[in-house]
């Protein structure tokens, strides 16, 4: 009877050893479909929210085979490589200031620019200085568009934002960037190609 015992908790404790290799303990991941609900590998696996395995503004992004994970930044953010962070980009950031984190055309790495709106949480939209988040330069529209950070050109736009709705089916089908500029993934040469297109 005792050998019993012992041969089933022996058996438990080298199952939990096992997963306890594989993820971190207290790991506890959520789907992150708020950003763009249409990014996802060939697989159609979606980026997870991992907070007990990536750092801050970071995601955990599927790779091309079930076991292949990987950190990197959130869409609309950019890779520093002197503070190994991500930062969101039209922002202070690691920048003095009065500068913003940019990504230039002419550069795979973010660099520090004037921010003309002086102030952390403007950005310049169409010519004025303009609160990231606000809805009235977008106008009015279905579905709703805020001042953001495109995620496939890394530029100030009005985006979309995502609800999940009822009613709802697909208004329009958008193309994202699986690897977009400054990512960790782009900035070290590691994107692979987009198969499904």
């Amino acid at each position: 009877m005792y050998s019993y015992v012992i041969a089933i908790l022996c058996l438990m404790m080298c199952v939990n050893l096992g997963l306890a290799q594989e993820m971190p303990k207290g790991a506890i991941g959520f789907p992150e479909i708020e950003e763009n609900p249409k990014v996802s590998n060939k697989q159609d696996r979606q980026p997870v929210y991992l907070p007990s395995v990536c750092p801050e503004n970071e995601l955990y992004y599927p790779g091309d085979h079930k076991t292949d994970w990987i950190c990197d930044c959130r869409p609309g953010y950019l890779y520093h490589p002197a503070t190994d962070r991500c930062w969101l980009a039209y922002q202070r950031g690691p920048c003095p200031q009065g500068q913003y984190l940019v990504l230039t055309k002419s550069s795979v790495l973010p660099i520090c620019e004037m921010n003309p709106c002086k102030s952390d949480d403007t950005v310049m939209y169409n010519g004025n200085c303009t609160t990231l988040g606000a809805m009235t330069p977008c106008g009015l529209s279905y579905p709703a568009k805020v001042v953001w950070i495109n995620a496939t050109t890394i530029k100030v736009d009005c985006v979309k934002v995502y609800v999940d709705n009822r009613f709802s089916s697909n208004v329009e089908e958008e193309v994202f960037a699986l690897c977009p500029p400054g990512c960790k993934r782009s900035i070290n040469l590691q994107c692979t190609p987009d198969v499904r297109r």
